[in-house]
């Protein structure tokens, strides 16, 4: 994958933030979460082909998603701000989602 992945640490660094009012995060909505992290650090790095993309979260997925996902389920999230990480396209909209 060339550079370590950053949007694993920043889906870790962000799993704090989820906190407060909302609902349970479920493994569906973290897995949103990593996801979109991870398309949006693929992107930055200049990777647009959506077949590289998919063959590399999961690759990320594979590699330490489970863990992150498993520290993120259950953490407090609310809908507006998964609608909004669903459109987010930079970290800073992400990180913006999340807080």
């Amino acid at each position: 994958m060339g550079r370590k992945f950053t949007a694993l640490a920043a889906l870790s660094a962000t799993l704090g933030a989820l906190s407060g009012c909302g609902h349970p995060a479920t493994d569906v909505e973290c897995a949103e979460i990593f996801r979109s992290s991870a398309e949006i650090e693929l992107r930055s790095q200049g990777i647009t082909d959506p077949a590289v993309i998919a063959q590399r979260v999961a690759d990320a997925r594979a590699a330490k998603g489970d863990e992150l996902l498993a520290d993120c389920v259950g953490k407090r999230i609310t809908d507006s701000a998964m609608a909004c990480v669903k459109q987010a396209k930079t970290a800073e909209e992400l990180d913006e989602c999340l807080q």
